[in-house]
């Protein structure tokens, strides 16, 4: 077992948090918007918010990062070792699984994209925060 072959699973690891971070800070820019009462500037920053969603997880992650971690990373394996194996399918289960929660957030976002259409271009209430108010 050598400490190399981690450090291959370390640089996957550090592009993955890079793709998702990325479209982190427009939805924290249009956050920042909607509590200050500026709806066009929230409706902006969360139209880039969605359309960098939608390249970065829906098609850099899964045709890119996905596809290097489990067809492209076979090459740099050795697969008589038991672990890299081992590892190599756990890996790639969880990013499988992140795919899976990227599709079904897609849909919340698509569908509240739908709802700032219906509502001609006001973003209304985000379903998944809680209220201020509640406490």
């Amino acid at each position: 077992y050598c400490f190399d072959d981690l450090d291959r699973f370390f640089r996957i690891g550090s592009v993955v948090l890079a793709v998702h971070d990325a479209s982190d800070v427009f939805l924290e820019g249009a956050k920042i918007f909607k509590y200050s009462g500026k709806e066009f500037g929230a409706s902006v920053l969360f139209g880039m918010f969605a359309a960098s969603w939608l390249v970065l997880r829906l098609v850099i992650f899964p045709f890119w990062v996905i596809r290097a971690t489990s067809i492209h990373l076979l090459d740099a394996l050795r697969p008589s070792e038991a672990y890299d194996m081992t590892v190599y399918y756990i890996f790639n289960t969880l990013l499988l699984n992140l795919l899976v929660f990227h599709i079904y957030w897609w849909i919340l976002i698509f569908n509240m994209i739908m709802r700032q259409l219906k509502n001609r271009g006001e973003l209304g209430e985000d379903i998944r925060s809680d209220s201020e108010d509640d406490d």
